[in-house]
């Protein structure tokens, strides 16, 4: 329950969905636009500490400057400061004059929880849930778990279970509410939870915190769960390097469905870290046959761990015009200018549609002099050179 609790605590802190190429630390300077809070609704726009101290710096000079309803920007800076206090005083006035914001409804509750006043952060994620808000769902079912009352989740288990099928939170949490009676389980919840469960889009959004529980989860409810599902325990095993058991449960996915691309490259992972990598060269190939283009991700990192040329050759071919994770560009070129003399490999990173993020890291942009001069000779190198110094 202890990993239950920080899981909460996280969720809890002002989240949501809106990451639009404007949700910028810039937004902090444009005072006219404090109003609109829907804008600052993206984590992204306090992501940098400086722009977030400056603001506060602003608002301490002269606090009768901002009106109410500009004042939600303000207590999320202090928020990134952890100053609770701060950040509790100014999100109740905000809240004076916007009284149905949820975004800052559920933030006061993350104020209130890490203050210790749980009864206060209850009353607005119940505020919060009645305006249409089902995370807080999650978080409110969290916090009766963590006062051992589970039986209150009752009136919200029917939008946990609909939240389940593609929240591996929700999904967590129902499991938790069909064990509550630990001298009865409640097959009927865990059945039809687990039935319902789409395993793809839970993985997608799935943390290290909720894959820790459901594997722990796993052990209680094994005899439930539809083998289709299985991939879902199998990737926390994964995470949790229980090798044994991420290979026995994708075995069974396998069995089943012996084209399943998760599988597939969830075998390919497990093969690897086993020591058979002929066999997870196998089954990425295969996961790829299947129709996922993403594995040729993990086949160009099994090439670098393993480095051998063969992988290279294969994986690269067919990454061609692929966008690839910018980590994984920066590791070619890590590799290639620290352990290979494959020039390919060089340039084959740094053209990549998401390479140019690679220019504005300074040890990636060492790495990347250090790559010119390697490969000097090379005709491509003009155009890396000029675009190194077009971003410096």
């Amino acid at each position: 329950m202890k990993k239950l609790a920080a899981a909460f605590i996280a969720l809890l802190t002002f989240t949501c969905a809106t990451f639009s190429q404007d949700a910028t630390p810039n937004l902090l300077k444009n005072k006219e636009l404090f109003e609109r809070s829907e804008l600052f609704e993206s984590v992204s726009v306090f992501a940098d500490k400086d722009a977030n101290e400056a603001l506060i710096k602003d608002y301490e000079s002269n606090p009768k400057a901002y009106k109410r309803e500009q004042l939600l920007p303000v207590a999320l800076c202090y928020l990134s400061f952890r100053n609770f206090e701060k950040t509790g005083l100014l999100l109740e006035e905000f809240l004076k004059v916007r009284p149905d914001n949820i975004s800052a409804t559920r933030t006061l509750a993350t104020v209130r929880l890490m203050t210790k006043q749980n009864e206060a952060a209850k009353e607005l994620l119940k505020k919060a849930y009645s305006m249409g808000d089902e995370a807080s769902a999650i978080l409110l079912a969290s916090l009766y778990f963590m006062e051992k009352r589970p039986d209150e989740i009752g009136d919200i288990i029917g939008t946990i279970k609909r939240m389940a099928v593609t929240n591996l939170e929700a999904l967590n949490l129902a499991l938790f509410y069909g064990l509550r009676d630990k001298d009865k389980i409640d097959e009927g919840v865990i059945k039809e939870v687990l039935q319902d469960a789409d395993p793809q889009k839970i993985l997608a959004n799935a943390t290290p915190g909720g894959l820790a529980d459901i594997l722990r989860l796993y052990f209680v409810t094994r005899n439930y769960w539809p083998v289709e599902k299985l991939i879902i325990p199998a990737r926390a095993a994964v995470l949790s390097e229980a090798w044994v058991i991420a290979l026995d449960t994708y075995k069974k996915v396998l069995e089943n469905d012996p084209k399943n691309p998760i599988a597939l490259r969830g075998m390919g992972l497990v093969s690897y870290r086993t020591g058979d990598i002929s066999g997870a060269d196998e089954y990425i190939t295969k996961a790829y046959d299947a129709g996922d283009s993403d594995a040729v991700i993990d086949g160009l990192e099994l090439f670098i761990l393993s480095k051998r040329a063969k992988m290279w050759e294969k994986y690269s071919k067919a990454a061609q015009g692929k966008p690839l994770p910018p980590q994984l560009c920066a590791a070619l070129v890590q590799f290639s200018v620290r352990q290979g003399d494959n020039p390919d490999i060089f340039f084959f990173a740094l053209d990549n549609k998401n390479s140019d993020i690679l220019y504005s890291d300074p040890d990636v942009r060492a790495l990347i002099e250090d790559g010119l001069k390697k490969f000097s000779a090379d005709k491509r190198a003009v155009s890396v050179s000029a675009k190194l110094k077009s971003t410096k």
